[in-house]
């Protein structure tokens, strides 16, 4: 069973890299018709409701937590990424929900992994 999880990890992990880049892309295009909305060059029914914006604006405090991950991530030395999400996730532990360093699609990758192996 452990097996199988472990070899699913770097499938996971390639999974939420690719759900952040959509994530950010969307966060862009909702800012854009934001800013055209703004300046009245897109109709009243095109623009991003508060929920969008709301989600952005999360997706926009991403951006901070997933580029020290990436740079770990691009690093070629086995067990560094392990590593620094294990450190992450203390520290975050440690001091709280205000204090987040990994993305959120990584952060729910690597709690859903501490909780499977509590059992």
């Amino acid at each position: 069973m452990k097996l199988r999880e472990i070899t699913r990890l770097p499938q996971r992990l390639l999974w939420a890299l690719v759900m952040e880049g959509k994530e950010t892309t969307l966060m862009l295009k909702t800012f854009a018709r934001h800013g055209s909305g703004k300046l009245r060059l897109t109709p009243a029914h095109r623009h991003p409701t508060p929920e969008e914006l709301r989600a952005a604006i999360e997706q926009l405090k991403d951006i901070p937590r997933f580029l020290p991950f990436f740079v770990i991530v691009v690093v070629p030395m086995p067990g560094v990424t392990e590593g620094y999400a294990l450190v992450a996730l203390t520290l975050e532990k440690w001091l709280g929900q205000k204090f987040r360093l990994l993305p959120s699609r990584f952060r729910h990758i690597f709690q859903s992994e501490k909780e499977e192996e509590s059992e």
